[in-house]
């Protein structure tokens, strides 16, 4: 059964694709495969820059497609290819082949819609009986 995970981020759309690179680069290290499932192209092309570049010390290779040739894809195509490790889910719905990976993460954002359409998607992971954690990374320490 695929294992659900929350991730409340303090921030915007960028902080989620800079903490999409994070969760990529530990599944990674894990030996995990990763689809990333973007809203668009314009998305999957950003995301792909920024996974070349945000650690200078990472290495991350990665495709535009579904293919797992390298371990790492980025699509917002509706089909996940043979990808069944890790999704990474920034779009505003659940893909309908989710439960094909072992795991799978969605990230909120400190944005109102965004907010609650992942409250939506926590109901429907839920009431199909998924396992769900949740991760508020957002809180300050005192």
């Amino acid at each position: 059964m695929t294992h659900i995970g929350f991730y409340k981020i303090a921030g915007d759309a960028q902080a989620a694709l800079r903490f999409a690179c994070q969760l990529t680069e530990k599944a990674f290290k894990q030996q995990m495969t990763v689809l990333i499932h973007t809203v668009g192209e314009t998305q999957s092309e950003q995301l792909s820059h920024l996974l070349w570049s945000f650690s200078p010390v990472s290495f991350l290779p990665h495709g535009l497609e579904a293919s797992p040739i390298s371990g790492i894809a980025i699509s917002h195509e509706n089909e996940p290819g043979d990808h069944h490790g890790f999704l990474i889910n920034l779009t505003n719905r659940v893909p309908g082949w989710f439960s094909r990976f072992e795991r799978a993460a969605e990230i909120v954002y400190d944005e109102h819609q965004v907010i609650e359409n992942k409250r939506e998607h926590f109901k429907f992971y839920k009431d199909r009986g998924y396992p769900i954690q949740y991760h508020d990374l957002g809180q300050q320490p005192r």
